[in-house]
């Protein structure tokens, strides 16, 4: 009999929270109603039903954690991961049993123990509230929780399978990123918890992540069942059958995820008939969401029959569409009627229960794991478990069964109706999802039962010994039934045709606990695994109040306030002791003691009980806790104690699960959890356990007598006989003198179990003995010597773990005493050499003789001398004998990892299985579960990674390293430095973090992790001050509100980031930038009044200036946009702040505002600059911001003026560009767009079109075709569309078909770009945009690819686009033109030739970007600029300009950045002077036009400078720079000189803008100076005439600025974070985006349109390189270099934080910096991590070196080398000042361990402690001084172990010494980690003491050596001291005993003989030489006698 815990009173958790709260918010309805209508409502909602429609119900499940976890890599709180969705055939069944079976393989024990963390969860409703409670009540009674209210009753809740919301981004994961996307929402996912709440009309989701979902459902549900597959809906039977007629619908619906489709349920007979589940002759009892099996009854045959749930077929499911079609469509009345079969018995039916019943939900716990969510999810309804219902209106499509809706909600249909549903035209149906598919059906044959018993309970169970049941109970028999399940977890499951029976009243899983809790009829309760019977469990009476038994609570960790635990736990109350306290008449106790032996119980006994004690049902169980109802209801909560509480008896039964079969593991682990938890016991310590486990052991083993060797403690004879010892006194009441005489001696224990080793002995050996108590016939008698081996390894084992070697000392008392009893002498001198109190031990306690031996099976494996762990360590390190070593997978893990691991290090792979031997015993529990996958390493990489590799198989992390011995860790640790200097590329950051490099840790989570880009600080987490690219310089200010709007108004708030602080530390560039990109500020109107001027002229005169200012201000927001690009992350809550363009002035003295009032301005001049201000907000935003959803986007729509909505216009358009346009919803585009405003529809449907840029998306192919007249029908609707829309939707097309070749599009575009004008008044305005837009569009189709594509060959694209550039006689129409243009233009008469001024620049450029990068000489010839008079004539010439750009870009491979190429573009023929005019020369032709020259050599020159720039772009070449600049100053020189008197204002002034637009874009990203003084200066002009203004230019225009302030933005791209690419799709963008034509106004679109200026987006690429110190997270300066490919030389580049090169032309980046670990990015192998951190603009961790200061704390490194000084020198230093150390190393931990342990006060220490703080000096100078720290444990550990060996010495301490000094020796290599000397040195100290213990104990020794064993008369006269270094000595040089008898010393001996003599026994030559040095002494000294 065991004992639970005292029960305590249940009440839900919930119930409290839901008095207090308020419930649903009921508005008073109809207050306006008359009278009479507010009776009549009254009247209406009056309820006289007697029953409670909606009582409360609960579940609770448990939650918890492992900590064998990190071994499993299975997250238990959920016991479940979603089963591959891959194949519809394969079948996903049970992973998590799979998962738990593994799991059970790798650790000790799978079954619940005290060091297993646990808590639960609790679910409660009450009407229309539900309260969702997590963990257990605390000391407050407190608890969080959470609230949820729906609007009607809530008639289901329960908790949901994650997987459930989890599944659909799961499977909507594309192939290509599916397994970093299932191990990011596993990692997302881990903590997830979910539930569902189901009302009356809608089925409600709630998220622990604080998602949720609300479906609404379509017909009325009477039952839920929770699957793996999702959840099963039942709809209730009044809506399923129509009336008077035998139509049968589906009734049985599965719901895979919130958002999908409800599905109907087919299911497979084992007849292999398939059909919709539409019979009421099934009843569902049992699902789980943890398995696939389900069992339902069948009301026909009365039988219960289990079906595998599954996806369903192809050829299922259109076999059932066939069978729907058939049925519907053919006679209704021929289909039979299946009457509903209710429940007729009591026990689970609403009907008869008591108010608070717990015969709703909660019955069947939700809880459990394994368990149903089962027959009762939810209320029981009075037809609780009958299927019955019909399918209501599900189908989306026109099905017949849409007709059927009306049957919803109602009771009858016409005939009519169903006529109709027969004639309609048939559809497919709702395609079924799952399967359910018959396996099995019960054998009722001989049982005594009822007929057609159904059961109301069932669940899956999984036994101690791993053999899983399928339990269900049968209430009227008051039976439970269970099935056995073989191959459980497999596509092969059988189920067994026979059933065993428990008698059972009810029964609950107690699924960790692998064991199922019974209520038997007699009530009482009874603990069985499998059908095994466990114990019987006293629990004290719950009611009554004098009968009352109190029994102390099992004090639990996790759970003792639950069970009400008393303060002083360590002292037992009196009447705990007291279990059988209880009334005379109750004599239970004592008829149910035979229950102490796992027997099967007798029949059920009921004894006169009073009813209201009589417990009727169990329910809620979780972990080890359970509830049990009473009537009345009653509920009374317990905890049943666990298996053990230390890890230490969790390995010994783990040990025996690996050697013992099930039946003896059975016996055992039943009888021990018996004796481990008798009435009355308590906390034990692991001591206390060990006696306890082995006194159940020894006894199962025949060696009852072994038990009594140590010490007749009460404490443990008390467990197993203290109620048989008190039987007699069960008539009393009260306590007796016994009784505190038995507490006294329980309390006392302690003091017993300190006595003394040799004390306990002496008193051991008064005792008595039983040597000839053997029991032969004991269940695990034959197998001792198996059981003694393993536990033997298990000691071995545990040598290796340092949390383990407090149990060696218990472990080896058990050996040693089995070996003695055994005669295992190797074993007895193994031991007695670990613990030298042993040598005292000489008593057998069980004669084992030899003909017990015969009976014994095993007995081989004690045939070979003791395995010792550390002797095969010695033996690896020596290289030479071969001894196998045997490990049991699962017991000595430990042992042979590391013996691989050192094996490896020592002699690589060849070697690896030299000194290993499997060891498996046939038909042990664990042969039963999976074998651990076999462990791969490569053979192609060096040692140490190989190492790696076996380390990261073998799940051993850096800390299990620092947990070995030192020796260990010493030598695996230096193996693992070799890779921290030197790291492999490209590895995980498992990896990583062995080898101790944490900033490459940083870098494998940088490519492992979601993207998320720097703005969102995902490093905040981890590091509160963690920067990144966004960091303010400065804290925001707090001075008051309004500063912070001011400061917030100019949309650059953010800018002033640490980042450009580091890149320019020494100037006020962006400062200036910022002021220079203001646009929300009025400018400053500064002209004076003259003499004599009217108001009325100054104030004209005033508003003219700030006309010609506000042409700059316009232009303003895009270089804003291009400044700010990505730099926040909105909040979901708030509006995203638009800046607003301020066009007003002030004055700057009265300071007041002016207005432009009085002079004439252009219409709508702000409409494109308002626009621009838009796109500037809505670049701002990250792309990956996370929230900027459809939902987020409509809310930022402005509900006010026009001009907001043009803002909002440009908003839409940012978003796009930056990609977040895929989330807007199909519903908000056409709200925007039915609309049909122009500046909304062109920023939406570009934002659009680059969003899907290249996808060929249909959706948006359409949503663009319908605003191009081209792309539609013949027959189509004439849509009077506005021209901007149409070249907007024009260059969509091109994006959107990006490089696609298109035939099609590629046709339409070529046609267009010829458009002719009309018919009659369209394409009569802004043809030249127009037809740009087409050639640009075309450009973008055909991109690169030239003539290559095979289908566009016959539309001869070329020479078309070529007629269209020079001209020519036009061609006839084709196609749908020459329908459309018969009418001509009533607005434009072009002639007979093509109209080249519309149609040559959009063809010049689409040739251009058709054979970019082609080398084309034929077409690139077509592009050559004329080199005669007369053709020059007859090129426009800024056409000249975009020719000279085409032919660069054909001829993309031949631009150069030096000025000779740049300068000659122009044709030499033409001798143009620069500097004189034409007048000054001698050669004056009259016949020339020098203007055209002029005119052709400006625009040349400036399409070149152009190409320049775009070969160029992002580079930040030198030579471009000297190149453009050139070309700046020299046309910024013009003014005055005649060229700019030749070629015109205008035509300087925009190659002016190109050539700085050129120059620009190479230097995009970098914040040039010398660029930016030249911007400063061309923006300072304007266009209004002052005499006090030097700076007049009529000639800069609205456009200029638009350049100038462009040309600005790209030099501070994204706030210095970004620069440009120089791929083909980014050249076609930014020649999209900078076309070399200005507007003029601020509305001019005439030949460009203004919103493409910012496609520059399109070309934007993140290369900054930003590092940051890994210890300090603050960003950092560092030296980086990159080795371009083909070179063989590194390039220093700037200072990081700076710009890389383009990526494509390096193959390595490196930080080579002094002070800093060198980090290297290299391709093809983990590039992709610096393609992470740049895609997102991440920081690159890098780690400081040791006595480095950083460039910002020491810019010339000077304080660095003097602190290095110190480790210039290359031998060892002796003789440390600790103040240098402090000196050195600013680490925290340096100037903490240095002020407590190295600065002694001289005055007050002694020599001794002087010694020591010098050599711990040294160790610490050693450690920091090399960048070392991590090497100061091992160099600590090793000084105390020899500081501790002279006092006392330890056999693992001379191990440790051993192996280190074997390792030095061994070890050929350079040593990396320790300093040798160092090491050497301290290892010749303890030789030294060795060797002086050696000549102490010479005589010793020689006796030793001479006699047969370790005898105690050898060791009398030695003290304990003495014989610890006896015995040090002797295991230090291997000494065994009696060696002196296999050698002949006979004669006379001499070394050389000795030598001699020993060599023939192939001893060490360590031991030959301590052997002769004892002989030489002892005889020596015995001559001297």
């Amino acid at each position: 009999m065991i004992a639970a815990s005292e029960p305590l009173e249940f009440i839900p958790r919930g119930r409290q929270a839901v008095e207090e709260h308020p419930g649903p918010t009921d508005a008073k309805q109809h207050n306006h109603l008359p009278t009479e209508h507010v009776l009549l409502q009254r009247m209406q909602n009056v309820n006289i039903s007697a029953q409670d429609e909606y009582n409360e119900f609960w579940c609770v499940r448990e939650i918890f954690e492992d900590l064998n976890d990190d071994l499993t890599g299975v997250r238990a709180n959920h016991q479940s991961n979603e089963p591959t969705k891959d194949n519809a055939s394969k079948n996903p069944k049970n992973e998590t049993h799979l998962l738990q079976q593994q799991r059970a393989a790798k650790v000790d024990v799978d079954y619940m123990c005290e060091y297993l963390v646990n808590s639960e969860e609790e679910l409660y409703v009450r009407k229309n509230t539900a309260v969702w409670t997590k963990g257990l009540i605390d000391e407050n009674g407190v608890m969080p929780h959470l609230c949820f209210t729906c609007e009607t009753p809530i008639k289901f809740a329960f908790f949901c399978n994650k997987s459930f919301v989890c599944r659909a981004h799961n499977s909507r994961s594309t192939n290509k990123n599916s397994n970093n996307k299932k191990r990011q929402d596993s990692e997302e996912d881990e903590d997830l918890s979910v539930i569902c709440l189901i009302d009356k009309t809608a089925l409600r989701i709630y998220c622990s992540n604080g998602e949720d979902y609300l479906c609404n459902l379509e017909f009325p549900v009477s039952h839920v069942w929770s699957t793996n597959y999702g959840i099963l809906l039942e709809k209730i039977p009044s809506s399923a059958i129509v009336q008077n007629h035998a139509i049968s619908m589906p009734r049985l619906f599965s719901l895979s995820h919130p958002l999908h489709e409800i599905c109907p349920v087919i299911c497979k007979t084992a007849t292999n008939v398939i059909s919709y589940v539409v019979e009421s002759d099934y009843n569902i009892i049992y699902t789980s969401e943890h398995s696939d099996l389900v069992l339902l009854y069948d009301n026909r045959i009365g039988k219960q029959f289990i079906s595998r749930l599954r996806k369903a077929t192809e050829e299922e499911i259109q076999y059932v569409g066939i069978q729907n079609e058939t049925a519907l469509g053919g006679t209704v009345g021929g289909l039979p009627h299946h009457s509903l079969n209710r429940c007729a018995g009591g026990g689970f039916g609403a009907t008869g229960t008591p108010k608070h019943s717990t015969a709703n939900m909660g019955r069947s716990s939700l809880g459990n794991p394994n368990t149903n969510y089962s027959a009762h999810i939810g209320k029981f309804l009075t037809s609780a478990h009958s299927l019955s219902g019909a399918l209501g209106n599900l189908n989306r499509t026109a099905s017949p069964l849409n007709n059927l809706q009306s049957t919803i909600g109602q009771h009858s249909i016409s005939m009519q109706d169903i006529r109709k549903g027969g004639q309609a035209q048939p559809a497919k149906p709702i395609v079924p999802e799952l399967c359910l598919e018959h396996i099995w059906t019960e054998n009722t044959h001989g049982n005594n039962r009822e007929f057609g018993e159904i059961a109301n309970r069932a669940f899956e169970h999984t036994d101690l010994v791993g053999q899983t049941y399928f339990c269900y109970l049968l209430p009227f028999s008051c039976k439970l039934q269970l099935v056995r399940l073989l191959n459980y977890g497999t596509k092969e499951l059988q189920v067994s045709n026979k059933s065993l029976s428990i008698p059972a009243k009810d029964a609950v899983p107690m699924e960790r606990l692998r064991m199922i809790a019974v209520l038997d009829p007699s009530g009482s309760l009874i603990l069985y695994t499998g059908a095994v019977i466990v114990s019987k469990v006293h629990v004290a009476a719950a009611m009554g109040s004098t009968s009352v038994c109190v029994v102390t609570p099992t004090p639990n960790a996790t759970t003792s306030t639950l069970a009400g635990k008393s303060p002083n736990t360590s002292f037992p109350r009196r009447s705990s002791l007291l279990p059988t306290i209880q009334k005379p008449t109750d004599t239970t106790f004592d008829e149910e003691l035979h229950l102490l032996s796992p027997v099967h119980p007798l029949q059920p006994q009921f004894p006169n009980r009073k009813t209201s004690n009589f417990c009727t049902s169990l329910r809620d169980p979780a972990g080890n806790r359970l509830t049990l109802v009473y009537p009345y209801g009653k509920m009374y909560r317990i905890e049943l104690p666990q298996f053990n509480e230390t890890k230490f008896i969790s390995r010994c039964i783990g040990a025996m699960r690996r050697i013992l079969n099930r039946e003896q593991f059975m016996q055992l682990i039943t009888r021990w959890y018996g004796a481990r938890n008798p009435p009355g016991s308590r906390d034990y310590s692991t001591e206390q356990e060990w006696q306890i486990f082995r006194s159940v052991l020894t006894d199962l083993m025949g060696c009852a007598a072994a038990t009594h060797e140590t010490t007749t403690n009460a404490t443990y004879s008390f467990n197993a006989d203290e109620p048989k010892k008190r039987r007699k006194n069960d008539e009393i009441t009260e306590g007796t003198d016994a009784d505190w005489e038995f507490m006294l001696a329980v309390l006392n224990e302690d003091g017993d179990c300190a006595k003394d080793g040799m004390e306990m002995e002496t008193e051991q050996a008064a005792g008595t003995t039983n040597a000839d108590n053997v029991d032969i016939s004991a269940c695990l008698f034959k197998s001792i010597p198996a059981i003694f081996f393993c536990l033997h390894l298990l000691y071995e084992d545990f040598k290796l773990d340092e949390t383990m070697h407090d149990c060696l000392l218990h472990l080896a008392k058990f050996l040693h005493q089995f070996a003695l009893d055994m005669q295992l002498m190797t074993y007895v001198f193994h031991y007695t050499l670990d613990f030298p109190q042993f040598v005292h031990t000489t008593r057998k306690l069980c004669q084992l003789t030899e003909e017990h031996a015969g009976l014994m099976t095993h007995k081989e494996l004690l045939q070979a001398p003791a395995p010792s762990v550390y002797k095969q360590l010695e033996l690896i390190l020596k290289g030479n004998d071969i001894l196998q070593y045997s490990f049991v997978e699962g017991l000595n893990d430990m042992s042979r990892n590391v013996l691989q691991v050192i094996s490896l290090i020592m002699h690589g792979t060849q070697r690896i299985k030299d000194w290993i031997k499997p060891l498996e015993f046939a038909d042990s529990v664990q042969s039963y579960y999976p074998k651990r996958p076999k462990r791969f390493i490569s053979t192609n990489v060096p040692r140490v990674e190989q190492v790696i590799q076996m380390l990261l198989n073998m799940d051993i992390t850096r800390t299990d390293i620092a947990r070995l011995p030192v020796a260990i860790h010493l030598i695996i640790a230096e193996c693992l430095e070799q890779a921290r200097i030197s790291p492999p590329l490209g590895c995980s950051a498992a990896t990583y973090e062995l080898i101790l490099r944490t900033e490459l840790v940083a870098h494998a989570l940088l490519q492992d992790d979601t993207p998320s880009n720097s703005v969102s600080r995902p490093q905040q987490s981890s590091h509160v001050d963690a920067e990144d690219s966004l960091s303010a310089r400065c804290p925001p200010a707090t001075n008051g509100i309004s500063h912070m709007e001011a400061a917030l108004d100019d949309g650059m708030d953010n800018i002033d980031t640490k980042l450009l602080n580091l890149r320019f530390p020494d100037d006020m560039r962006i400062a200036e930038v910022r002021r220079l990109l203001t646009s929300s500020e009025p400018v400053l109107i500064d002209i004076v009044q003259k003499a004599g001027m009217t108001d009325h002229r100054f104030i004209e005169e005033q508003e003219r200036q700030l006309f010609a200012l506000c042409k700059r201000t316009m232009a303003l927001p895009l270089g804003r946009g291009m400044f700010t690009l990505r730099t926040s992350i909105p909040t979901p809550t708030e509006l995203m702040p638009i800046p607003k363009l301020c066009l007003s002035g002030k004055e700057p003295v009265k300071g007041a505002t002016i207005e432009m009032q009085q002079i004439e301005l252009p219409a709508n001049m702000s409409l494109w600059p308002s626009f621009h201000n838009g796109v500037a907000a809505g670049l701002k935003i990250s792309p990956n911001a996370r929230d900027v959803d459809s939902t987020w986007i409509v809310y930022n729509k402005p509900k006010a003026q026009e001009e907001v909505s043009t803002e909002h216009a440009g908003f839409l358009m940012g978003l796009g560009l930056n990609g977040h346009l895929k989330t807007l919803s199909f519903m908000s585009i056409y709200e925007y767009l039915v609309k049909c405003e122009e500046m909304t529809s062109v920023g939406l449907l570009l934002g659009i079109s680059a969003t899907h840029r290249g996808t060929m998306d249909t959706t948006t192919t359409k949503l663009l075709s319908v605003h191009i007249e081209a792309l539609l029908p013949t027959t189509a609707l004439e849509l009077d569309i506005p021209q901007n829309i149409q070249v907007a939707s024009l260059m969509g097309i091109g994006f959107l078909y990006q490089g696609s070749a298109k035939r099609h599009i590629a046709e339409v575009l070529l046609q267009e770009v010829g458009r002719p004008p009309g018919p009659e008044m369209e394409n009569s305005v802004e043809r030249e945009s127009y037809a740009l837009t087409a050639g640009l569009a075309l450009g973008l189709v055909t991109l690169g690819l030239g003539e290559s594509p095979a289908g566009l060959l016959d539309l001869q694209i070329p020479d078309t686009l070529h007629y269209y550039m020079v001209g020519g006689n036009k061609r006839q129409l084709t196609g749908s033109q020459k329908e459309k243009y018969k009418l001509p233009s009533f607005q434009v008469r072009e002639g007979d030739n093509v109209n080249i001024d519309v149609t040559a620049p959009g063809a010049t450029l689409a040739l251009g970007l058709m054979f970019f990068n082609t080398g084309n000489r034929a077409v690139a010839g077509w592009m050559d600029p004329p080199n005669t008079h007369y053709l020059l004539d007859l090129v426009r010439p800024d056409l000249l300009m975009l020719r000279t750009i085409a032919r660069g870009l054909i001829l993309w491979s031949e631009i150069r950045s030096d000025p000779d190429w740049l300068f000659g573009q122009f044709p030499s023929n033409f001798k143009i002077d620069l500097e004189r005019p034409y007048y000054w020369s001698d050669k004056y032709e009259t016949g020339v036009d020098y203007e055209s020259e002029a005119q052709a050599w400006c625009n040349v020159i400036a399409g070149a400078a152009f190409c320049m720039g775009l070969k160029y772009a992002g580079s930040e070449n030198q030579e471009a720079f000297k190149t453009l600049h050139k070309a700046l100053k020299t046309f910024i020189g013009f003014q005055g000189k005649h060229v700019f008197e030749f070629a015109g204002y205008t035509t300087v002034e925009c190659c002016l803008m190109v050539i700085l637009i050129a120059i620009s874009m190479v230097f995009a990203g970098s914040g040039d100076l010398e660029i930016l003084r030249i911007i400063r200066y061309l923006r300072s002009r304007i266009s209004f005439r002052d005499r006090c203004r030097v700076n007049y230019n009529p000639n800069v225009t609205f456009g200029s600025q638009m350049a100038i302030h462009m040309s600005l933005g790209l030099l501070f791209l994204g706030a210095g974070r970004y620069t440009i690419a120089n791929t083909p799709e980014a050249v076609a963008a930014l020649i999209c985006a900078f076309f070399p034509k200005f507007p003029n106004h601020s509305n001019d679109n005439r030949y460009h349109l203004q919103a493409f200026r910012h496609l520059y987006v399109l070309a934007v690429e993140p290369r900054l390189f930003l590092p940051r110190d890994i210890d300090t997270k603050k960003l950092c300066l560092c030296q980086i270099s990159v080795l371009e490919l083909g070179s063989k030389e590194l390039r220093r580049l700037p200072m990081a934080p700076c710009m890389l090169p383009p990526l494509h032309t390096l193959q390595k980046v490196i930080v080579d910096d002094d002070n800093y670990w060198p980090v290297c990015f290299e391709k093809e192998r983990n590039w992709a991590q610096l393609l992470k951190a740049l895609e997102n603009s991440a920081c690159i961790d890098i780690k400081k070196r040791s006595g480095c200061l950083s460039h910002l704390e020491d810019p010339d490194r000077l304080k660095s080398l003097f602190a290095q000084t110190l480790t210039t020198q290359q031998y060892a230093c002796w003789h440390v000042n600790a103040t240098a150390l402090e000196r050195f190393s600013n680490d925290p931990f340096v100037t903490s361990f240095t002020d407590r342990f190295l600065h002694i006060d001289a005055e007050i220490i002694t020599q001794d402690e002087l010694l020591k703080v010098q050599q711990l000096t040294m160790l610490f100078y050693n450690a920091v001084i090399k960048d070392k720290m991590h090497v100061l444990p091992i160099y600590l550990t090793t000084f105390n172990l020899i500081q501790r060996v002279q006092h006392k010495p330890d056999a693992k301490d001379i191990w440790q010494m051993k192996l280190m000094d074997l390792y030095m020796e061994k070890y050929a290599e350079p040593h990396v980690l320790i300093t040798s000397e160092l090491i050497c040195a301290l290892v010749e100290k303890f030789k030294v003491f060795i060797e002086n213990t050696r000549r102490a104990l010479a005589s010793t020794l020689r006796s030793f050596i001479s006699t047969p064993a370790l005898e105690s008369s050898i060791t009398a006269d030695l003290s304990r001291e003495e014989l610890a270094r006896l015995l040090a000595v002797v295991n230090f040089y291997n000494l065994s005993p009696n060696v002196l008898s296999l050698v002949d010393l006979s004669g006379t001996v001499n070394y050389v003989r000795y030598l001699y003599e020993f060599k023939k026994l192939n001893l060490d030559v360590h031991t030959i030489n301590c052997l002769i040095k004892i002989l030489m002494q002892t005889s020596s000294s015995n001559e001297a006698a």
